[in-house]
């Protein structure tokens, strides 16, 4: 079966055929165990990826029983998250053990720390980037950042700002710095689930020799990225979005000015 990457979920996806393919949803989001009730009918293996250092505590909130929740993008959650420490847009452990206990669902890793880097290593499709990876670099003059890329920092040596200038970052400090992520990450689920994932999507779907070689040292075997990866040990998701028919301009704006389909957040959920 093809495989799905989903981060935010939304009422749309549901009209697709989901059953056709292998589900994976990243970051570990609350809207995950919300639509459970939803992705039970679909009939499809479930694998989500926590980025553990974002799940949350606190109890289990209550799941979908009518109401649809207001989509996030990646850049809302993410700016919310890393720069207003917010992270209700993210599972609690109560809600990451009810999924692990779920019947066709697998955990998998997608880092501990999901953090970015500065590097000359330019993206194949350059895009336009997030403000809110600019704003976590803000404290480095932008003369010193000028021509650089904002990308994972474990997939890429990238540089470190010491004394008021940017150095390149040492291999072996790049390598111990992936293994302290991993060992955070792993220490994480076998503390908090008991469990030691096998599975691991990669951040921003971003990797590297260097990055595959360190996490296969801790016994992962199933590494899923982007939808057309250059190494033959990544799996390959389609993004969900691109099943979607095109929206008519100016329809997301009108969904999210109402608090997205359906009319918005129940009180308390998020």
């Amino acid at each position: 079966m093809k495989r799905l990457m989903i981060h935010d979920l939304r009422p749309e996806y549901f009209d697709l055929p989901l059953g056709d393919y292998v589900l994976t949803f990243d970051d570990g989001l609350f809207s995950h165990y919300y639509y459970l009730p939803l992705l039970r009918r679909c009939g499809s293996p479930l694998l989500f990826f926590l980025a553990t250092a974002l799940v949350g505590e606190g109890p289990a909130r209550p799941p979908f029983a009518g109401r649809t929740l207001p989509y996030r993008t990646p850049a809302e959650y993410a700016r919310a998250a890393f720069l207003a420490g917010d992270r209700r847009d993210f599972l609690t452990v109560e809600e990451a053990r009810i999924l692990a206990r779920e019947k066709g669902v697998r955990l998998g890793a997608h880092s501990h720390f999901h953090a970015v880097g500065l590097t000359d290593v330019a993206p194949r499709r350059p895009r336009p980037v997030s403000p809110w990876r600019v704003e976590l670099f803000a404290g480095i003059p932008e003369e010193l950042r000028r021509g650089l890329s904002i990308r994972s920092r474990l997939a890429f040596a990238g540089f470190v700002f010491e004394n008021g200038r940017l150095r390149p970052r040492r291999e072996a400090e790049w390598r111990a710095d992936i293994r302290r992520d991993t060992e955070c990450c792993l220490e994480w689920f076998e503390r908090r689930l008991g469990v030691r994932p096998d599975a691991y999507a990669f951040p921003f779907n971003e990797y590297s020799p260097v990055l595959i070689e360190e996490l296969e040292r801790y016994g992962f075997r199933e590494f899923y990225g982007p939808p057309r990866p250059k190494d033959p040990r990544v799996l390959a998701r389609i993004d969900i979005e691109e099943l979607l028919p095109p929206a008519r301009p100016g329809a997301e704006a009108a969904e999210r000015g109402r608090g997205g389909p359906g009319g918005g957040d129940p009180a308390g959920v998020r």
